[in-house]
Protein backbone atom coordinates (compact mmCIF):
# COMPACT_ATOMS: atom_id res chain seq x y z
CA UNK A 1 0.00 0.00 0.00
CA UNK A 2 1.02 3.66 -0.91
CA UNK A 3 1.36 5.70 2.29
CA UNK A 4 0.13 9.29 1.38
CA UNK A 5 3.28 12.66 1.72
CA UNK A 6 2.54 15.27 2.63
CA UNK A 7 5.22 17.89 0.61
CA UNK A 8 4.35 21.71 -0.07
CA UNK A 9 3.80 22.12 -3.77
CA UNK A 10 4.32 24.60 -6.26
CA UNK A 11 1.18 23.74 -7.98
CA UNK A 12 -2.35 24.06 -6.07
CA UNK A 13 -4.59 20.75 -5.01
CA UNK A 14 -7.51 20.17 -7.52
CA UNK A 15 -10.03 20.34 -4.80
CA UNK A 16 -9.52 22.73 -2.28
CA UNK A 17 -10.92 22.63 1.12
CA UNK A 18 -13.35 25.48 2.20
CA UNK A 19 -11.11 26.49 4.75
CA UNK A 20 -8.12 27.29 1.74
CA UNK A 21 -10.75 28.85 -0.52
CA UNK A 22 -11.38 31.09 2.33
CA UNK A 23 -7.77 31.70 2.56
CA UNK A 24 -7.07 32.74 -1.13
CA UNK A 25 -10.53 34.66 -1.04
CA UNK A 26 -8.96 36.57 2.13
CA UNK A 27 -12.48 36.12 3.86
CA UNK A 28 -13.26 34.65 7.31
CA UNK A 29 -14.57 30.71 7.66
CA UNK A 30 -18.08 31.72 8.65
CA UNK A 31 -18.10 33.90 5.14
CA UNK A 32 -16.68 31.23 3.40
CA UNK A 33 -19.44 28.47 4.79
CA UNK A 34 -22.37 30.65 4.30
CA UNK A 35 -21.60 31.36 0.37
CA UNK A 36 -20.97 27.47 0.12
CA UNK A 37 -24.12 27.10 1.40
CA UNK A 38 -25.63 29.77 -0.98
CA UNK A 39 -23.92 28.19 -3.91
CA UNK A 40 -25.61 24.51 -2.85
CA UNK A 41 -29.36 26.90 -1.82
CA UNK A 42 -29.11 28.65 -5.69
CA UNK A 43 -28.48 25.91 -7.32
CA UNK A 44 -24.85 27.00 -8.16
CA UNK A 45 -26.00 30.69 -9.11
CA UNK A 46 -24.23 32.37 -6.85
CA UNK A 47 -21.57 31.73 -3.75
CA UNK A 48 -18.69 29.74 -3.28
CA UNK A 49 -18.78 26.88 -6.41
CA UNK A 50 -18.61 23.50 -4.13
CA UNK A 51 -18.71 20.57 -4.33
CA UNK A 52 -20.00 18.17 -1.57
CA UNK A 53 -18.49 14.80 -0.52
CA UNK A 54 -20.52 13.31 2.07
CA UNK A 55 -20.41 16.06 5.04
CA UNK A 56 -17.43 17.79 3.58
CA UNK A 57 -17.05 20.58 1.19
CA UNK A 58 -14.30 21.02 -1.82
CA UNK A 59 -14.27 23.98 -3.57
CA UNK A 60 -12.56 22.92 -7.55
CA UNK A 61 -9.50 24.80 -8.21
CA UNK A 62 -10.50 25.32 -11.98
CA UNK A 63 -13.62 26.65 -10.70
CA UNK A 64 -12.32 28.84 -8.30
CA UNK A 65 -9.95 30.17 -10.96
CA UNK A 66 -12.60 30.57 -13.35
CA UNK A 67 -14.70 32.74 -11.18
CA UNK A 68 -11.81 34.83 -9.88
CA UNK A 69 -10.54 35.16 -13.38
CA UNK A 70 -7.11 34.22 -13.38
CA UNK A 71 -4.77 31.56 -11.64
CA UNK A 72 -4.75 31.18 -7.42
CA UNK A 73 -1.15 32.00 -5.94
CA UNK A 74 0.01 28.82 -4.39
CA UNK A 75 1.07 27.78 -1.62
CA UNK A 76 -0.79 30.13 0.74
CA UNK A 77 1.16 33.27 1.97
CA UNK A 78 1.46 33.38 5.50
CA UNK A 79 1.23 35.77 7.66
CA UNK A 80 4.95 36.69 9.42
CA UNK A 81 4.48 35.88 13.10
CA UNK A 82 5.89 38.65 15.02
CA UNK A 83 8.21 37.29 18.02
CA UNK A 84 7.40 38.27 20.93
CA UNK A 85 9.57 41.45 22.34
CA UNK A 86 12.32 41.32 25.38
CA UNK A 87 10.64 43.29 27.33
CA UNK A 88 7.52 41.31 27.01
CA UNK A 89 9.38 38.41 28.27
CA UNK A 90 11.42 40.23 30.99
CA UNK A 91 8.82 41.59 33.40
CA UNK A 92 5.97 39.68 34.96
CA UNK A 93 2.04 41.22 34.40
CA UNK A 94 0.00 42.46 36.43
CA UNK A 95 -1.87 39.56 37.26
CA UNK A 96 1.40 37.77 38.50
CA UNK A 97 2.51 40.81 40.46
CA UNK A 98 -1.21 40.93 41.97
CA UNK A 99 -1.03 37.26 43.08
CA UNK A 100 2.46 37.54 44.48
CA UNK A 101 0.79 40.29 46.67
CA UNK A 102 -1.72 38.52 48.16
CA UNK A 103 0.36 35.70 48.22
CA UNK A 104 2.75 37.59 50.95
CA UNK A 105 0.41 39.54 52.89
CA UNK A 106 -1.41 36.08 53.66
CA UNK A 107 2.03 34.79 54.84
CA UNK A 108 2.94 37.77 56.40
CA UNK A 109 -0.72 37.74 58.70
CA UNK A 110 0.19 34.07 59.41
CA UNK A 111 3.31 34.97 61.03
CA UNK A 112 1.92 38.04 63.18
CA UNK A 113 -1.01 36.31 64.36
CA UNK A 114 1.52 33.08 65.86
Amino acid sequence: MIEPTESVSSAPPDFLTLDEAAAVLRVGRSTAYREANAFEASGGTTGIPVVRYGKQFRVPRCRLEEQLGGPITWPLPTPPVSPKSTAQLSFPSKRAERAVAKRSTAQLSLAIES
